[in-house]
């Protein structure tokens, strides 16, 4: 029986940002003159303002489905600010920090002083969108829409397959589980536009494809499946344009850990995100049932949900002017523990999150260049600033930093 976090009948909710401006005062009354004869009526007063509030779940147009721009970095007031800029040691969990930049074919090691330990490079073309750090100093590279590669420690490049890859992989014992998409008609949800299809590719460690899963078919054959997007009526699409249903931005599977507990955590089970159905999901790793959903209502074009140890997920939840990163009990529906909003905290396209051994929570704000450490109760003990900042003070994005723990690093010497 799957488990669901929604209810059918609210997915109108709303959710008011806590933070809401304070409602303008009622105008004062005005003693209006009288003209001979008879009276003036009195003054209509003027009308008020709609209060802005946040949805917590926005359904896209036909329009937005049919692109998704990323900034390649945001003007930052603060731009002289380089490196490690917060470092409280004795608060933080110790290890080695792993993250890519936007525009850089390459990835960087940095110790919590933010001294490169190591660094990844290449000539080949196109940026490195995600890129994943194994324990021998392999990583596994995106180049969106362009390649998956893997290069060794020395960024030696040692296999490279072509294709729409995009976002996120995740190893699992001996087999790499990629992102990827193709585009074609699919009349349920536009007989005249293409629908970017948003598939994970199972490959070996050595990059041969093994077998292919549909995410659109398993939402489709569900009984979710009223939460893709009703557009079959419209026009065509502008063209060239592809309409990009679900905008799938995670990928992650179970290793059966906590199996004991409930059917959800089977080994083989992954954890998926649907950006664009505001709806995280857990399928079956063997029939490919939908067996848990959680989101609409509740989420804006989250990113980067992940597994804890305790059988939580923790993941980072975008919203429309203010982000949060929230961490659910997946078995009650309940909301345990959450790290903002607040004014300053915000990261329109992207974002990450990892809960730390000590308990602390690292947090990318993706689409600023930063990423920090935060306390249970919210303090922020570590942070860093992207130093790649161009001449109009844009910090340059990061799309997710790893906290690693340097014994698992066998590659160093």
């Amino acid at each position: 029986v799957a488990i669901v976090g929604i209810a059918v009948g609210a997915l109108a909710t709303h959710w008011i940002d806590r933070h809401k401006p304070e409602a303008s005062p009622a105008p004062s009354k005005e003693t209006q003159p009288k003209a001979e004869g008879r009276p003036t009526p009195p003054k209509r007063p003027p009308r008020q303002k709609r209060q802005l509030v946040e949805a917590r779940s926005r359904n896209l147009t036909f329009q937005q489905l049919q692109a998704l721009g990323y900034v390649d970095g945001t003007y930052d007031p603060d731009s002289d600010l380089a490196d490690v800029v917060v470092n409280e040691a004795e608060r933080t969990r110790a290890g080695y920090n792993f993250y890519s930049s936007r525009k850089q074919a390459g990835a960087r090691l940095i110790d919590m002083q933010g001294r490169e330990l190591h660094q990844w490079r290449t000539k080949d073309k196109g940026h490195w969108q995600h890129a994943e750090l194994l324990p021998n100093g392999d990583v596994i590279v995106i180049v969106k829409d362009q390649r998956l590669s893997r290069y060794d420690r020395d960024s030696n490049l040692i296999w490279s397959v072509k294709g729409r890859f995009h976002h996120d992989v995740w190893i699992h014992e001996d087999e790499i589980y990629a992102l990827a998409r193709i585009s074609r008609i699919t009349d349920y949800i536009h007989p005249r536009s293409p629908t970017l299809i948003d598939v994970i590719q199972v490959r070996s460690s050595g990059g041969e494809l093994r077998r292919e899963i549909s995410v659109l078919d398993a939402i489709h054959d569900s009984p979710y499946g009223f939460l893709l997007p009703n557009i079959a009526h419209e026009k065509r699409a502008k063209k060239g344009a592809q309409l990009d249903v679900l905008h799938t931005n995670h990928v992650e599977v179970f290793d059966g850990r906590l199996a004991h507990r409930d059917a959800i955590y089977a080994t083989g089970n992954i954890l998926i995100s649907m950006r664009n159905i505001n709806a995280v999901a857990i399928l079956d790793g063997k029939t490919l049932e939908v067996v848990w959903i959680w989101g609409p209502t509740n989420l804006t074009f989250q990113h980067h949900p992940s597994l804890l140890d305790n059988g939580h997920i923790l993941l980072f939840d975008n919203g429309l002017k203010r982000s949060r990163v929230v961490e659910i009990d997946p078995l009650s529906l309940e909301i345990v523990w959450q790290y903002g909003p607040t004014a300053d905290f915000y990261s329109k396209t992207r974002g990450s999150n990892q809960r730390l051994s000590n308990g602390n929570t690292l947090i990318t704000e993706s689409d600023r260049g930063y990423a920090f450490e935060v306390t249970p109760k919210g303090e922020v003990v570590w942070k860093f600033a992207n130093p790649r900042v161009n001449r109009k003070k844009e910090r340059e994005a990061i799309w997710r930093m790893t906290r690693v723990d340097p014994r698992k690093l066998e590659f160093l010497d």
